[in-house]
């Protein structure tokens, strides 16, 4: 008989990628691959694979949830796990390492490493590390689908307004008036129903005036959340609708790195940092993680992978023919790790995702200048929002996540640079610097 194979599954929607991988280790090894996370677990809970090598930005599922089942009550004992992974990020290694990852391999990588750390991790003897710790029981839905919530008769009124519009920490005082201070908390409104794209420090503001608007009537909302970093959700916990128990909300996002997206508001709002906790909250509060698009009636809602430190999601919703797409905390891959297929590829979907934008919403936290010291913090630059809003065909830009160092007098300078920049790459998009309190209507 012959000498039998170990088995090898290659988790990455990333085709090429995924290819390569394949055809490089079909040569030693028995080898499967799947092209997004669930595919993945569904695969190696039923061919019980030795080594799973696995992207971390995949739809459906990342990587990081995907490491955490593997090592979980029902994944495989003994398994070798592999993250290879286009972000460099030395916070996303160890998450990935805390999540039960036995190493980390950034891609595009070099044949013969991905070869070499294959080889140690299936000839070790070392056993499996222990399983993360589990998450909050029952605590989050999962959503892979279009809801069949039925579409609204009638057109209704859509605006977008800008609530809290800084980057990384609240900034106040005089120097930052006109643009303000607040973090970022953007409302899309579709008629009665408030679409609230992260926390911020500016929900609370938006809070108050939910609270006035439907005083009597009962609010049903949805909250979109890019990312759980401190700047995106410190709002939440003083957001006074949730206080309120004849108002419904539901937060969308993926699930976290190391615990459910439930878990990451409840651990947040916990009694060593805030006196009321997630549990005591008198509205109506589910949690959604997703998996694809949501349809709301009112509107649908899609999202898409960036590039920052953690798990950091887009959203692009639809709304009656209006287009509003929000790229918050997100570095172009051809920046950070040099130009390549793989790179380029990347690049090109966000700008895919972006495309036709009634209005996009992109960070532009640095100058050129500032990036060159800045590099790998996860964060674009002005020239980086005005090159892919020309790109996408955009209407509209709105330059957003404004560096705390910006005062008005910078923020004035920097939106005019866009501009010339947006007209040197021959756009007609309109550009300004989203400020708090800014409403733009759609008809």
């Amino acid at each position: 008989m012959g000498e039998i194979r170990r088995r090898v599954l290659v988790v990455d929607d990333d085709d090429e990628i995924r290819d390569l991988a394949s055809a490089v280790l079909s040569q030693e090894y028995e080898v499967m691959d799947a092209v997004d996370g669930v595919a993945g677990w569904e695969k190696a809970r039923s061919w019980r694979p030795a080594l799973v090598i696995t992207d971390l930005m995949m739809p459906r599922m990342h990587g990081y949830e995907l490491c955490k089942l593997l090592r979980g009550r029902d994944g495989l004992s003994g398994v070798k796990i592999l993250v290879v992974s286009s972000k460099p990020f030395a916070t996303d290694k160890a998450q990935a390492l805390a999540a039960g990852a036995d190493d980390y391999l950034v891609k595009p990588f070099v044949i013969d490493d991905l070869k070499n750390v294959v080889g140690k991790l299936l000839s070790s003897a070392a056993g499996a590390p222990p399983p993360p710790a589990p998450d909050e029981p029952g605590a989050t839905k999962r959503s892979s689908f279009l809801s069949s919530v039925p579409a609204p008769t009638g057109a209704s009124r859509i605006y977008v307004r800008f609530w809290g519009t800084r980057g990384s920490c609240p900034t106040g005082g005089v120097k930052t008036v006109r643009y303000g201070g607040n973090t970022p908390c953007t409302e899309v409104r579709v008629g009665d129903v408030p679409l609230i794209i992260d926390c911020g420090t500016g929900l609370r503001e938006l809070g108050v005036e939910l609270t006035r608007e439907f005083s009597g009537r009962p609010l049903v909302g949805h909250i979109f959340v890019g990312h759980t970093h401190w700047d995106h959700i410190q709002g939440f916990p003083f957001f006074t609708p949730l206080y309120n128990p004849q108002n419904t909300f539901t937060v969308y996002s993926v699930h976290g790195a190391r615990s459910s997206l439930r878990s990451i508001f409840s651990e947040s709002m916990a009694l060593d940092y805030f006196p009321v906790p997630l549990s005591s909250l008198a509205s109506k509060l589910s949690f959604v993680e997703l998996e694809g698009s949501v349809d709301l009636g009112v509107a649908k809602v899609h999202y898409h992978h960036l590039n920052h430190p953690g798990v950091c999601i887009g959203f692009r919703i639809e709304a009656q023919g209006t287009v509003i797409t929000y790229l918050s905390d997100h570095e172009g891959f051809v920046k950070l790790g040099g130009d390549g297929d793989l790179s380029r590829r990347q690049d090109a979907a966000v700008v895919d995702f972006a495309r036709g934008s009634d209005l996009l919403i992109m960070e532009a936290q640095y100058t050129e200048q500032e990036y060159s010291t800045r590099k790998g913090w996860g964060h674009g630059t002005y020239e980086d929002a005005a090159a892919l809003a020309a790109a996408a065909g955009v209407k509209s830009l709105a330059l957003f996540h404004h560096d705390p160092s910006h005062t008005d007098e910078i923020m004035d300078a920097n939106v005019k640079a866009c501009r010339d920049l947006l007209g040197a790459a021959g756009s007609k998009a309109d550009c300004f610097a989203a400020c708090e309190g800014l409403r733009i209507d759609y008809p």
